[in-house]
């Protein structure tokens, strides 16, 4: 059965797609190629990774329940089935999310193409007494940052993945949504404000040798110029708004909304995210106050989607094969002595109706 946020995803992952591939024009991707698969197959990964990451700490700290007899022995197959999975719709979310996301590489190539007048003179000039600053710190360690910078998505995503395990997966739509949403925000803001970012600009400042971001800089110098072509996870050199920053907003909004207590360790990480943009040179500080408005933005825009799909019901070819009787009917069966399998479609029916307006 398909939920009404994984749909609601669906459509608007679908419709931002089409409406990037109209916008840019002659200059618009394979909207079903290796573009779109890569960027599926990564983020996937990712999902699966971090998912994996969490049932192993689960495993461990659960194994001493199942460790039976004198000598110990684990029941590993009792701690298998009590470890709990993400069921095969969180990996659909996954993938739909993924597709709305890799169809922005559309507004990345019109970018490219299209961009001729840049904005880094105001932006470098309101801020190179705060870069003169930091850059002297001797917290400017560039690895540091960058492996900071680097985990991003393993973060977000263990994030979702602790929400899919733990049954909130209309949350788990309702970020992912949110983020395609994002994805497609900043791209049109820096459509219509160029900026390459502080790397780009005052390159001699910067020193990132040694670093992934110095690989990732010289990869999106030969795109930008056309020495290579788009592979659906090139962003060109779009400094405003941070989508970086937006993404680490959103994994501290989505956790906090079922697990208060994790904002102890994820706003700190929020910070230090913000703090290795400008350290690496990829954003102005001003990047990351517009990436969490467009992030808030995207978040309250998904909320509002998934409340008015929450109100409606499925097609029934979305629900072909399944129970129409909501989960909530199950425990009101059982009190009246009739096993959810054994009770009678009317049964269901009457009882369906009592939960669902």
């Amino acid at each position: 059965m398909m939920m009404p946020q994984t749909f609601m995803t669906l459509l608007v992952s679908s419709v931002l797609a089409v409406i990037a591939h109209t916008v840019a024009g002659s200059h618009a991707i394979n909207p079903i190629g290796t573009n779109q698969i890569s960027v599926q197959l990564g983020l996937l990964f990712f999902f699966a990774a971090s998912t994996s990451l969490l049932i192993l700490v689960d495993s461990i700290r659960l194994a001493p329940r199942f460790a039976a007899g004198e000598d110990g022995k684990l029941d590993f197959r009792a701690l298998v089935r009590a470890l709990s999975r993400p069921g095969s719709e969180a990996m659909l979310v996954v993938l739909i999310a993924a597709y709305g996301i890799g169809a922005t590489a559309n507004l990345v190539e019109f970018y490219r193409i299209d961009s001729s007048v840049w904005y880094d003179y105001w932006l470098w000039e309101n801020e190179r007494f705060l870069f003169a600053f930091l850059l002297d710190q001797a917290v400017n360690i560039p690895i540091f940052w960058d492996t900071i910078y680097q985990i991003l998505w393993l973060v977000l995503f263990l994030g979702l993945a602790g929400l899919a395990r733990s049954g909130h997966l209309e949350l788990v739509a309702e970020a992912l949504c949110a983020v395609v949403i994002a994805f497609h925000l900043t791209r049109y803001v820096a459509i219509y404000f160029p900026t390459a970012g502080p790397v780009f600009y005052k390159p001699e400042l910067f020193d990132l040798s040694g670093t992934g971001s110095a690989s990732l800089i010289e990869l999106l110098k030969d795109y930008m110029v056309g020495r290579i072509a788009q592979n659906g996870f090139l962003p060109g050199t779009q400094a405003f708004p941070s989508l970086h920053v937006a993404l680490a907003w959103c994994a501290v909004v989505v956790m906090a909304r079922k697990w208060r207590w994790t904002l102890w360790m994820t706003l700190p990480w929020f910070l230090l995210n913000w703090l290795a943009t400008i350290f690496l040179g990829w954003h102005y500080a001003i990047d990351g106050v517009g990436g969490v408005a467009v992030m808030s933005v995207a978040l309250l825009m998904s909320h509002g989607l998934m409340r008015v799909a929450s109100r409606f019901r499925m097609p029934s070819y979305f629900l072909r094969g399944t129970s129409s009787m909501p989960e909530a009917a199950e425990p009101e069966i059982k009190r009246k002595g009739v096993r959810p399998d054994m009770a009678t479609q009317s049964d269901r029916r009457v009882l369906s109706s009592r939960h669902v307006r």
